[in-house]
């Protein structure tokens, strides 16, 4: 297994002979050493345990020996990595991912970070109080509709796909596989597995709700049926991007 057997291995030479049928290469190019270190970056999709990850790739770099993880912001797609250098990321449902988004803006980020609405988000949160609302006015005809439609562009993160991070790579999977794929539902296990594979022990995850960013939902009205079909509807792209890469995952662990 590929995108696991090569983490394993410490020698460079034999990392890139691993890697030689998928034509991608590690590089050393990282400054502090002669060879340098094998970079691993994670590829920041929002709303998708991003924060969690993060913290955990933190901890594992302060034990780094020949391999570490570089972060990237959200404004980083795939694209914008080093041909070369491997590279992991998260997944999350988009049902869940449009309602966790939705709610993390109108707090404005709080309380672990402040960041203002722009305008247009003002606007957005102005109008549609809870996500069920902005939900059930998309697709509907007239003023309502239009006005769904442009708050759910306006909102950070509800406005991207998660596929938007792989626009114009073709069929990135196979052209240019991660190591790793990461699923949101299942964080704890999925990140075992990378960790593991790169001879890391399994960092602390931190749980504390302000420090990974997570929503208080208890007051919080749910999507109703009608709100989740037009979400679904909506992230469609999404919901069939997230089942092509679970296939992925589960041809991987087969080997």
């Amino acid at each position: 297994m590929i995108y696991l057997d090569f983490l394993r291995t410490r020698s460079l030479g034999a990392v890139n002979r691993l890697l030689s049928p998928t034509g991608l290469k590690v590089v050393s190019s990282l400054k502090g050493g002669r060879w340098g270190k094998t970079r691993v970056h994670f590829l920041h999709i929002g709303k998708n345990a991003g924060t969690t990850i993060s913290r955990a790739c933190e901890a594992a770099n302060v034990k780094s020996g020949n391999t570490v993880f570089v972060k990237h912001s959200h404004s980083v797609r795939l694209r914008d990595l080093p041909f070369d250098d491997p590279y992991f990321f998260s997944i999350r449902n988009p049902v869940n991912r449009f309602v966790s988004a939705f709610y993390s803006r109108k707090r404005k980020g709080m309380p672990r970070v402040h960041y203002e609405w722009s305008a247009n988000e003002q606007a957005a949160f102005t109008r549609f109080e809870h996500a069920d609302e902005l939900a059930k006015a998309l697709f509907v005809p007239g003023l309502d509709g239009a006005a769904a439609l442009s708050a759910i562009k306006s909102i950070s993160h509800t406005s991207m796909n998660q596929i938007d991070w792989f626009s114009e790579m073709g069929n990135f999977l196979s052209l240019r596989p991660p190591v790793h794929i990461g699923r949101q539902e299942h964080l704890r296990n999925d990140l075992e597995i990378l960790f593991v594979a790169l001879g890391f022990p399994m960092p602390e995850l931190v749980e504390d709700p302000v420090n990974t960013h997570r929503t208080d939902y208890s007051s919080i009205p749910p999507l109703s049926e009608e709100g989740r079909a037009n979400i679904e509807r909506w992230y469609s792209q999404d919901l069939e991007f997230y089942k092509v890469c679970e296939a992925w995952i589960f041809e991987q662990s087969k080997h």
